[in-house]
């Protein structure tokens, strides 16, 4: 079966560092991909390639079919509903001069007014937000209900693929899971394909049946979800899980020291 996504030996250099080296892995349609390691190995300027926020400097992003690593933008901007992004920071990535009815209705602009508003209300009861939401403003939002208002604004062009760049990790814990469960549910309900970056080796196993585990810009671990957690190949995945089970990740000490700890990232 062809692919949704296919990310072939991607190349990515900010000046004369390269960020992303070689990176490849596929996502078929209706399923999750995770891709997982810890702050600055690359797996957010993946995100950005796929999205095309920046512009590879090799290496393929096909999308159904399509190359859209460097196509000029006049013949992207058609393909752009077909794949959108979901941010780290809801308050951020929302416009706080808008209420939600309108920041959710912004993608929808080729339709008359009056539909643009029922529309945008179906979508925020899709997300599982109450009426009363439409006419409040981001700052009037909790953590929760902003990452909600970006899922519905995300999924409105009706895509076939959902990039979420660390969508849950500036949430509570048990808003992060709500949040997770609203995914799923829009997965199985509309036939997302999700390409989702973490940290958080707890989330990635509940949300993801592949995961990429990438270092220094490198893919140096992939396979099933279960498969590559339960028993990681490479010592910097082992190093990942060791970090994400010791109980003084709870206490306020980065990832990144963690990895070292455990002998992993230099």
């Amino acid at each position: 079966m062809t692919p949704l996504l296919s990310v072939e030996d991607l190349v990515v250099d900010y000046g004369g560092l390269r960020a992303v080296d070689g990176v490849s892995f596929s996502v078929a349609a209706g399923s999750t991909l995770a891709v997982v390691g810890e702050s600055g190995c690359g797996k957010s300027t993946v995100a950005n390639a796929i999205m095309r926020l920046v512009t590879p400097t090799s290496g393929r992003v096909v999308l159904e079919g399509t190359d859209i690593a460097r196509l000029p933008e006049r013949k992207l901007r058609p393909l752009r509903p077909r794949f959108q992004m979901v941010f780290q920071d809801p308050y951020g990535s929302l416009d706080p001069h808008l209420t939600a009815e309108r920041i959710v209705a912004e993608p929808l602009g080729h339709l008359p007014r009056a539909e643009r508003v029922k529309e945008a209300a179906r979508l925020l009861d899709l997300v599982r937000l109450p009426s009363g939401v439409a006419e409040r403003r981001p700052s009037e939002l909790s953590g929760g209900q902003r990452q909600r208002v970006g899922i519905a604004r995300a999924i409105a062009t009706s895509p076939k693929l959902l990039v979420c760049d660390e969508a849950t990790s500036a949430l509570d814990v048990s808003v992060q899971a709500t949040v997770l469960k609203l995914l799923a549910d829009l997965q199985a309900e509309q036939g997302l394909a999700y390409v989702f970056i973490s940290h958080n080796l707890g989330v990635v196993r509940e949300i993801s049946q592949e995961v990429v585990v990438m270092r220094a810009g490198r893919v140096v671990e992939s396979g099933p979800t279960a498969q590559v957690l339960a028993s990681p190949s490479h010592e910097y995945t082992r190093a990942l899980r060791r970090a994400a089970l010791d109980p003084t990740t709870m206490r306020g000490v980065k990832p990144r020291e963690h990895v070292r700890a455990a002998g992993g990232a230099r």
